[in-house]
């Protein structure tokens, strides 16, 4: 199974036209939040992405966050089988941030929701927020990431979660027997193209 995984393309029509071009190539793309302010933008997005699976991030304003969150193809509370064993399972959104954005959650509502998910060791979980500690550093030090998205990756161990939202990073690495998988910003052309072959995934980061 081939997955283009992609987050914060924040409105880039460049990064959505390379997405179109290399979309066919893939079994099924991830888009992992932030996608526009333009509710247009993101109707573009989905109509042109058939084979994208996605959730929204906290930048998406009130009317993309709920297309996303209610779409045909949104994953956002949902689990979707994949095939070959794997599913997805979405959550969107992030904790809070200094900026006020619409798709602001607490600890609290992460925690009771994801609980609520039926997350298991085949699950692929799609995320914008990354859980704490891991590709979250911000400017002065600062962790950004969610606790109740660490506690529910160590208590359900899922295959694999991909995740977004802070810019500055990208990168993966093992989170006991969970594959983190830290997006670049697609608004900066770039994206992550994951190759799963049995219970062995991996990921190289590319050019849009």
């Amino acid at each position: 199974m081939r997955i283009l995984a992609f987050s914060d393309l924040h409105g880039d029509e460049a990064a959505l036209e390379s997405l179109k071009r290399l979309a066919p190539d893939y079994d099924h793309l991830f888009g992992c939040g932030d996608f526009s302010h333009s509710v247009s933008f993101a109707e573009e997005a989905m109509e042109s992405l058939p084979n994208c699976l996605c959730i929204p991030g906290n930048w998406d304003n009130a009317p993309v966050s709920g297309l996303l969150s209610s779409g045909q193809r949104s994953v956002h509370n949902r689990r979707v089988e994949l095939g070959g064993g794997l599913n997805a399972v979405g959550f969107g959104y992030s904790i809070p941030t200094p900026f006020g954005t619409y798709g602001e959650r607490s600890e609290a509502e992460f925690l009771s929701s994801l609980s609520k998910l039926p997350i298991d060791s085949n699950t692929l979980l799609l995320l914008h927020c990354p859980p704490k500690g891991h590709f979250d550093e911000v400017r002065g030090g600062r962790h950004a990431g969610s606790e109740s998205i660490l506690e529910i990756i160590r208590q359900r161990k899922p295959f694999a979660a991909l995740f977004g939202h802070i810019h500055e990073h990208s990168g993966t690495e093992l989170l006991g027997q969970t594959t983190l998988v830290k997006l670049p910003a697609a608004s900066d052309m770039r994206a992550c193209s994951i190759e799963l072959a049995g219970r062995k995934i991996s990921a190289e980061f590319i050019s849009l």
